[in-house]
């Protein structure tokens, strides 16, 4: 994923949270995830698959109007390695 998608998904992120006068909390709140993934949103960093979807349902909860933009999201072969990594310094 280039930086561009990252700026365009962040920019229209921020775009659409200043429109609906929505918080950071709020949305989290609804999605049920942390705040920190709906800060990375804004940032334009990519977040967990699951946590992208909730978030645009709770957007369009929130608002009435989806939100069609592309949220970044970590590839789920990326995350499972990931995990696996956490895994093996855990032991």
């Amino acid at each position: 994923m280039s930086d561009d998608q990252g700026a365009v998904s962040s920019a229209a992120f921020r775009a659409y949270m200043r429109h609906f006068n929505l918080s950071r909390q709020e949305v989290a709140r609804v999605a049920n995830v942390r705040m920190l993934t709906v800060w990375k949103i804004e940032q334009g960093l990519p977040i967990r698959e699951e946590h992208a979807l909730a978030v645009c349902a709770a957007l369009s909860h929130l608002t009435g109007v989806p939100f069609t933009p592309l949220i970044p999201v970590i590839p789920a072969d990326m995350f499972l390695m990931i995990q696996a990594a956490q895994a093996k310094e855990k032991l």
